[in-house]
């Protein structure tokens, strides 16, 4: 086998391009260099190195637009996920469990709007609708600030999820000092159990944790498109990359395990 064959078959590439062969795979990355060009042409820009800027501005801008195609149909999706938020049983749940299942049902429904919007926002620029500049801004805005709530309401789902991962994981160590009995289950089974519900609660720990990390930078995103903050394009843009890689990590990480 010559090289150009063993790095063409090499097992990383083939899981690169199965991710990409993804809907999922696909956006992320698109979404990384979107960000990337933002922190580039910031860059550039701010060097005075303009004609060159402009390119990345405009990659940016087209990758933007070619993951609004992709998202068309992204809503429903939010919409199925609110319906079984709403549908899933609450008995004997927790305060804390009740707020991070209502916030989570709220954050659905705000994707759900963010990305709607943003449809209609691709709709105008592919020139299929006609509407004027006034109405276009009150729509962008609406789809803005629905993204920022969500994200909102994804933090606050977040922070719930570890003050009541934390009840648990307090249950979980007073078990340690339990030891079976009588007709109940025998040490050895009892402490196998054990490991695996410990081994559960640290997964979704890293899993809210990682979803905590990825909000607090992507919150930037909207909050500075909405003129809540001031941040130059650097700054937005590597809150952007950071988020990006994160995401796309987490792809490639499910996509190895199938």
């Amino acid at each position: 086998m010559t090289v150009a064959e063993a790095l063409i078959l090499n097992p990383k590439v083939t899981q690169s391009l199965a991710l990409l062969a993804t809907t999922l795979g696909r956006d992320k990355l698109y979404r990384l260099i979107q960000y990337a060009s933002r922190v580039i042409a910031w860059h550039l820009a701010r060097n005075g190195r303009v004609s060159i800027a402009s390119r990345f501005d405009a990659l940016k801008g087209a990758l933007g637009q070619a993951r609004k195609v992709m998202r068309v149909f992204k809503p429903l999706e939010n919409l199925q996920a609110a319906v079984k938020i709403a549908d899933s049983p609450i008995k004997g749940a927790t305060s804390s469990e009740h707020l991070a299942k209502a916030s989570q049902f709220t954050r659905q429904l705000c994707y759900a709007t963010y990305l709607s919007t943003d449809s209609i926002i691709w709709l105008q620029f592919a020139k299929f609708l006609r509407l004027d500049k006034d109405k276009m801004a009150r729509i962008s805005r609406i789809s803005q600030k629905a993204w920022f709530f969500g994200i909102v309401f994804s933090l606050i789902s977040s922070v719930a999820g570890l003050v009541n991962l934390r009840a648990q994981s307090r249950r979980y160590a007073l078990q340690a000092d339990v030891v079976p009995t009588g007709d109940e289950k025998d040490p050895a089974a009892f402490e196998v159990e054990r490991r695996k519900q410990g081994r559960a609660l640290l997964a979704q720990r890293q899993t809210i944790v990682s979803q905590l990390v990825t909000d607090l930078f992507d919150f930037w995103i909207p909050a500075n498109n909405l003129g809540y903050v001031n941040l130059n394009d650097g700054v937005v843009g590597m809150a952007g990359v950071i988020t990006s890689y994160i995401a796309l990590q987490k792809a490639w990480a499910k996509h190895a395990r199938k």
